[in-house]
C-alpha cells in the first residue's frame, strides 16, 4: 500500500516541477521531475517484487513471458519518447526567438501529443499481464488516471507557454488516440513507410 501511494505522490511532484519550471519560472523543475521519476521507479520495483517472480513459473508461464517482454518494450518506448525523442527535433533544446522551446513533432510526436501515456499504460498493464497481483491492477488504474489528468494540464496550460508553435501542433496532431495520418507520418519519420510527398 506505502509504495503505490509512493508511486502516485510522484504524479504530484511532476506536475509541481511544470509549475515551478513555467509558471513560477523558479528553476529547480528539473529535480522536481527527477524525484518524481525516482519515486514513481521505486514503487514500480516494490510493486513488482511483492507480486513476485512465481507467477512467471505457472500454468500460464509462456503468455506471462510475453507480457513481461511487451513491458520491456514499452518502457524502452516511454524512456525514448521523454529523453531521447525531444532532442532528435533537429533543433535540440535551444530555444527560438520567443523564448520558448522549440517544438518537436516528429518521429513519435507525430503519433500522438502525448505518446507517454500510451506507453506507460501499456507498461503498467503487460507488467500485471505477468506478474498479476491486485497492487499492479491498481497501479495500471490509477497511474494510467493520473498521467491523463497530468497531461492534460500540460496540453492546456503548461505547453502553449513553454513551447514554441505549439497551438498549431495541438489542430493538427491528435491529443492521445492516433489517427490513420498520424500513424503515417510518425511510421515514415522513422523511414518505415514510403509517403509521397
Amino acid at each position: 500500500m506505502s509504495a503505490f501511494l509512493l508511486g502516485a505522490v510522484s504524479f504530484a511532484l511532476f506536475a509541481l516541477s511544470d509549475y515551478v519550471g513555467v509558471i513560477r519560472r523558479a528553476g529547480g523543475g528539473s529535480a522536481l521531475f527527477a524525484a518524481g521519476g525516482v519515486m514513481l521507479s521505486a514503487a514500480t520495483a516494490l510493486l513488482a517484487a511483492h507480486s513476485g517472480a512465481a507467477a512467471l513459473t505457472g500454468r500460464l508461464w509462456p503468455l506471462r513471458w510475453l507480457c513481461l517482454a511487451a513491458a520491456g518494450g514499452m518502457l524502452a518506448l516511454l524512456i525514448h519518447t521523454l529523453f531521447f525523442a525531444l532532442r532528435d527535433g533537429g533543433s535540440g533544446y535551444a530555444p527560438p526567438a520567443d523564448g520558448k522551446l522549440p517544438l518537436v513533432d516528429g518521429g513519435v510526436y507525430a503519433l500522438c501529443r502525448h505518446p507517454g501515456v500510451l506507453w506507460l499504460g501499456g507498461f503498467y498493464l503487460a507488467l500485471w499481464g505477468a506478474l498479476g497481483g491486485f497492487w499492479l491492477g491498481a497501479a495500471f488504474a490509477i497511474y494510467s488516471a493520473l498521467d491523463l489528468f497530468y497531461v492534460l494540464w500540460q496540453d492546456r496550460v503548461i505547453f502553449p507557454r513553454s513551447i514554441s508553435g505549439y497551438e498549431g501542433y495541438r489542430g493538427r496532431v491528435p491529443f492521445l488516440i492516433p489517427n490513420r495520418h498520424s500513424v503515417h507520418r510518425c511510421l515514415s519519420d522513422f523511414g518505415l513507410l514510403k509517403v509521397s510527398r
